[in-house]
């Protein structure tokens, strides 16, 4: 499956809803109903980093273009703590009607895989929709030595533990294994200093309190614009559209995992009824193709990755055998 395909629309998805409405007993009569009348209250999603992230970002701009196409409010939460873990208990918690949501990123399963390997598995939850795709990348300050990848690798290299690596999340967040795959590619060790959000690690960057970070584009395009951070490599199989002189790491000669994706989406408590998840990834899917969700899409430097849940779900597991794979190779407990 090509995983970076848009998802299409499904014209008959309502109208299927109504039909299963008007069929079988009174509890799936009783489900039926509700999602056809879906939603009826505000909508929440909950996010596991602090305000001012990409996920952050992405869940209010998500949020904003689905109360365009429904009737009722979408709230954003902010619960940051344990790179994750609070989000995901609250989430884990919540009434499995469709009405409460987190955002993630691979660091969920990373979790999963991790530290919260004895409390859930990916079918504790429901996997609703990706929405969107960020690479990867390394970024350095104006002032830092490193020019280009090859730089920073031959320092590690030389001086291995000295290396200074900030990013999204404790050992095994999404941030951190892709910058551990690179590390195997090159075979270097760096010290790593989680942040609560990207954002965070970026301004420390910024502040020169770590001498490498692991971001994405839309958050640092303003400051390689404006000359105060430097781009070394992106963790892809091509360039950026708008990043066009920055080199992938396998033009660096680097060879990694590029499946290894940072990617965005929408979960649920598990058992939440099929009827109200299919709606809410019709929602979701309506929501993606708005303007504003496509200019914001455009000016934070994304690619599209939307998925029906039976898509996203397919890839979720996927990625956590990814994930699992790994921890192993890596010896990430």
């Amino acid at each position: 499956m090509d995983v970076f395909k848009k998802r299409t629309f499904s014209p008959v998805l309502i109208s299927g809803i109504f039909v299963l409405s008007a069929c079988g007993n009174s509890s799936e009569n009783t489900s039926g109903d509700e999602a056809a009348n879906f939603p009826q209250e505000d909508l929440t999603i909950v996010v596991h980093t602090s305000a001012g992230g990409p996920t952050d970002l992405m869940a209010r701009e998500l949020a904003s273009a689905m109360e365009s196409v429904i009737e009722q409010n979408v709230i954003v939460e902010n619960k940051p703590g344990g790179s994750g873990a609070t989000q995901m208990a609250d989430v884990a918690s919540s009434n499995n009607d469709g009405y409460t949501l987190g955002a993630m990123t691979p660091s969920q399963i990373g979790l999963i895989n991790g530290t919260l390997s004895d409390q859930y598995t990916i079918n504790d939850f429901d996997w609703v929709s990706r929405t969107q795709i960020d690479p990867y990348i390394l970024v350095v300050h104006d002032e830092s030595p490193f020019e280009t990848l090859g730089d920073l690798v031959n320092y590690a290299s030389e001086n291995p533990g000295v290396l200074n690596v900030g990013g999204y999340g404790a050992t095994g967040s999404g941030h951190n294994i892709a910058f551990n795959i690179l590390s195997e590619s090159a075979d270097i060790v760096a010290q790593w200093t989680p942040y609560e959000s990207t954002g965070d690690a970026v301004t420390a960057i910024l502040g020169q309190h770590i001498d490498v970070a692991n971001s994405n584009p839309g958050q640092v395009s303003q400051y390689v614009e404006n000359g105060e951070l430097r781009v070394l490599g992106v963790m892809s199989d091509e360039r950026l559209e708008d990043m066009p002189d920055v080199p992938t790491y396998a033009e660096e000669g680097y060879e990694v995992e590029t499946d290894w994706a940072q990617f965005r989406g929408i979960y649920a408590p598990a058992d939440t009824p099929e009827e109200i998840t299919n709606a809410l990834g019709d929602i979701l899917d309506e929501a993606m193709q708005t303007e504003g969700y496509q200019q914001y899409m455009d000016n934070a430097q994304m690619l599209e990755g939307a998925m029906t849940p039976e898509e996203f779900t397919e890839y979720i597991q996927s990625q956590d055998e990814l994930t699992n794979h790994w921890y192993e190779e890596l010896g990430i407990e």
